[in-house]
Formats: structure tokens, C-alpha cells, sequence
């Protein structure tokens, strides 16, 4: 009767305890990707704001997901201008949310920097928020990369081609 107690009590204690480590996991995870563009920011930013390239298409694919976009972030926390008193570094955000049955599945956003003047690094992210007391969707979303990634990566690849191809569309419509 002993050793079961001891069992119990040994299971509970390290199972509190494991509980009570993940609480240190983030609630935020954020995945990224980035790819130059031959592009000029503000013409790549326009070109999206104009749909011209479509973020729809970038995002969902051939889903039918619902994506909003917007010039501020959708999330409550502001991650990413927490530092308001500085200058962004030539940066230029649109930020999005896809939802899918009313369910919103990802918030994240594409970033422009113009970091030379004829190439536009552009960044690709998810943000994921998780409740703080669900320690294995914590842990889970911090495996989100492999899940996630392949199609941050396809996404920017889809963009890369778009911007060629509406680049080459603006040159024979207009010598």
C-alpha cells in the first residue's frame, strides 16, 4: 500500500512540477521567413495594397480561408513596435489575419526593408498566441516551424514570382 501511495505522490509532485516549468514557456510564437526581391519597397508595397499581387492567393492558396489585411496589427499585444521612441529602419508592415469557419488561424504580417536600392528584403510571419495555463499547446507551438514554415517559405517564393511577373506585365503594357 505504501509503494502505490508513493507512486501517486511521485506522479502528481513531478507532474505539478512539470506543469509549473512549461508555465516559463512564451505565449507568443513568432515564425519567420524572409527573401530579397529585386523590388523597389514602396512598388512592392503597392503592388499588394493594389492586388495586384494578392495576398489572398499568397496566403490560402487555393483554400477557401478568409484574409484580412490591415496597416496595424490585428493582436492586442503589439509586439513588434513595443519600442515606439525608435525609428523603424525603412520598414513598411501590412499586417493580416487569416480566419477559416469564423475561426481566426493565424495573425502575422509582411514586412518591406529597403535595405539597398534595388533589392526589398521581404519578411513573412505568423504569430501564434496561446493561453499562458495550456502548457502542451505551448510546447506544441514552439514545434510550429516545421509545420508552418514550408509554406512561409512557398508563400515568399509566390511573391518573388508575382512581382516578376506584374514587373514584365507594367513594361509591355507601357514602353
Amino acid at each position: 500500500m505504501k509503494i502505490i501511495k508513493l507512486g501517486l505522490l511521485s506522479v502528481l509532485v513531478f507532474g505539478l512540477l512539470f506543469w509549473g516549468i512549461t508555465l516559463l514557456f512564451p505565449s507568443n510564437t513568432v515564425i519567420s521567413r524572409a527573401l530579397n526581391i529585386a523590388a523597389d519597397s514602396g512598388q512592392l508595397m503597392r503592388s499588394i495594397s493594389a492586388n495586384e499581387i494578392s495576398v489572398q492567393t499568397l496566403l490560402s492558396g487555393n483554400e477557401k480561408l478568409v484574409v484580412k489585411t490591415a496597416d496595424i496589427p490585428f493582436y492586442d499585444d503589439d509586439l513588434f513596435n513595443q519600442q515606439a521612441g525608435q525609428q523603424p529602419i525603412h520598414a513598411d508592415t501590412l499586417f493580416f489575419q487569416i480566419q477559416q469557419s469564423a475561426a481566426v488561424i493565424a495573425n502575422g504580417g509582411i514586412a518591406f526593408y529597403q535595405l539597398q536600392k534595388d533589392s526589398t528584403t521581404t519578411q513573412m510571419f505568423y504569430v501564434f498566441q496561446t493561453p499562458w495555463y495550456k502548457p502542451l499547446l505551448k510546447m506544441k507551438m514552439m514545434m510550429a516551424d516545421k509545420a508552418y514554415g514550408p509554406g512561409l517559405d512557398s508563400a515568399l517564393k509566390c511573391c518573388a514570382i508575382a512581382w516578376a511577373q506584374t514587373k514584365t506585365d507594367s513594361i509591355l503594357h507601357h514602353p
